[in-house]
């Protein structure tokens, strides 16, 4: 970790100041989590984007422009947020906005950047209600989970998974997007004829989480659903299977996970979202995995995706562009366009004029296999159409 915010705040080799910036050059400014107690869900991600955008340099840019991220810590902040983008607009004249943070952070970030006119993806943090339809205009989002769009998932895959299955417990951390995510679950779960024994919600900071486990088992939860941090989720898991619990634990996917599954090697934890796992060996991951260790940045290629697949977006966007490279030609290009992820996920990612999330949405199902001794697809893609 302490090699991540080295190399992100000191914005060493691609980021540049107002003084250094040239006619063929694009700036893109970061906020980004890469510090604090949100650090190892957003730091790793922020690398990943820098990474790709250093490839892509490398490799002669995009149109004959050089992309130039500039990158300050927000530390999940909505204060140090709100003050980076004042800062990479005015000193940086950044034309686009990435953030790469926590839900704290949007509101700041949103207000500076499209009060101007620039547009602001979220890549890596959770996909703001601004991006879903009908979309505001300056706000994208390419990042892979979304707790409402993944809780939809998760109880069709349980359901599928285990149709004897009669009650339901959810689980969530004392914020809005995932309190959200889980009262959405709970409300299709009743809907279908199932019973639940309640949404549990931690507060932010809980240590120990005997207690919400203790309440959903007595309430007789068959299984369990939960969408928050990721440690969180497994703080829940791990108190339920601590109280001799063993029902299925349904998850969604980020940035650690399939690190950490395959420590806990657990059959009944299922991993459900719209990223690959790095265990797959296809032609996508494998030039993930080759590039993580020629640049030598310390990390596992699993944590870095979802910023890797933002540099994917930015290059397909600016590669729309003619010679006009203005926030506002960028934002054009972005209100209609649909991004190969290259096998990183299930399909594309398409924006149109009233949805900047994505038309439709892949999930795959995930888990340790003990037969295998390996990690498994449990269930392979199914495409949810976004309204």
């Amino acid at each position: 970790m302490r090699k991540i915010i080295k190399a992100l705040t000191l914005v060493i080799g691609i980021a540049v100041g107002p003084a250094m910036a040239v006619a063929n050059e694009v700036v893109i400014g970061v906020s980004a989590a890469l510090s604090g107690s949100a650090a190892g869900t957003y730091a790793a991600p922020a690398e990943g984007l820098k990474l790709y955008i250093e490839r892509l340099n490398d490799a002669g840019g995009v149109n004959g422009n050089t992309v130039s991220l500039v990158i300050y810590d927000d530390q999940g902040e909505a204060s140090r947020a709100a003050s980076n983008v004042r800062r990479l607009l005015a000193d940086h004249n950044a034309k686009m906005v990435i953030s790469i943070s926590t839900s704290a952070t949007f509101a700041p970030i949103l207000g500076q950047a499209t009060r101007v006119g620039v547009p602001v993806l979220f890549a890596g943090s959770v996909c703001p209600t601004e991006t879903m339809p009908p979309a505001k205009p300056l706000v994208y989002c390419s990042t892979a989970f979304s707790s409402v769009h993944d809780s939809v998932a998760m109880v069709d895959y349980l359901r599928e998974l285990d149709g004897d299955v009669t009650t339901v417990g959810f689980a969530a951390m004392g914020i809005p997007i995932s309190r959200a995510g889980m009262e959405e679950a709970e409300k299709i779960v009743l809907e279908a004829g199932m019973q639940s024994s309640g949404v549990e919600i931690a507060p932010p900071g809980t240590v120990d989480y005997t207690s919400f486990a203790t309440k959903l088992i007595q309430n007789e939860a068959e299984a369990l659903l939960t969408w928050a941090p990721w440690s969180v989720q497994i703080r829940y898991f791990e108190a339920m299977r601590m109280q001799g619990w063993e029902g299925n634990v349904l998850v969604g996917h980020l940035a650690e996970a399939e690190l950490e599954m395959k420590e806990l090697k657990d059959p009944g934890l299922y991993v459900v979202g719209s990223n690959v796992m790095l265990f797959e060996d296809n032609e996508a991951t494998q030039k993930l995995a080759d590039a993580v260790v020629e640049a030598d940045i310390g990390l596992e290629p699993e944590t870095i995706l979802d910023g890797w697949i933002a540099g994917i977006v930015v290059e397909n966007v600016l590669g729309q562009l003619g010679e006009n490279i203005s926030a506002e030609a960028i934002n054009a290009v972005m209100n209609d366009i649909e991004i190969d992820t290259q096998g990183l996920r299930g399909g594309p990612i398409k924006w149109t004029d009233d949805n900047h999330f994505r038309e439709t949405i892949y999930y795959r199902a995930y888990r340790w296999s003990d037969e295998k001794g390996a990690m498994e697809v449990a269930r392979d893609w199914k495409a949810y159409e976004v309204e």
